[in-house]
């Protein structure tokens, strides 16, 4: 779908910036992918007055860690399916807002934001424009947090020239 996409969009040229803001498929497979495999697995925020959230108290100066990863792996805000890849999740554009956070949100989330998405997306439809690719039979999906999530093993991938 992705590879049809570009194709329809591009058509064999060099992708403009216009063009890039309609790859809505390429856009909710990045999502997806990010819902998933969040660049920060955890975001520190420090509380600058005391709040009170129903029952519960955070004091002026307490430093809370917002668990993105387990928000967006969570079957409550999710689903059932909520470990599986699923790029339709992000077919609405519309959805509660607070449980997709790759970039964080509010007034200080990533500054990069945009420009990690356009770049993400022209890299991909390069990619997809000019080769097919599977992964490795050798490959181990193994996941690990260090700062961000990783691959243990590395990814295997192999590509293929489109003709």
């Amino acid at each position: 779908k992705v590879r049809s996409e570009v194709k329809e969009i591009f058509n064999q040229g060099m992708p403009s910036i216009d063009q890039l803001s309609k790859l809505n498929v390429m856009h909710m497979v990045i999502n997806e992918s990010m819902r998933l495999y969040p660049p920060a697995t955890l975001l520190p925020r420090m509380a600058f007055q005391d709040i009170v959230l129903g029952d519960l108290y955070i004091p002026k100066g307490l430093s809370v860690w917002i668990p993105v990863l387990a928000i967006h792996h969570s079957e409550e805000l999710w689903g059932k399916d909520a470990n599986e890849f699923n790029p339709q999740r992000f077919a609405s554009k519309s959805f509660m807002p607070g449980r997709f956070l790759p970039f964080a949100s509010g007034p200080r989330n990533c500054v990069g934001q945009s420009f990690a998405m356009m770049e993400a997306k022209l890299i991909l439809a390069m990619l997809v424009s000019r080769f097919s690719f599977t992964i490795s039979e050798n490959y181990n999906h193994a996941p690990i947090t260090v700062l961000t999530i990783k691959p243990k093993y590395g990814v295997q991938i192999c590509l293929k020239p489109l003709t």
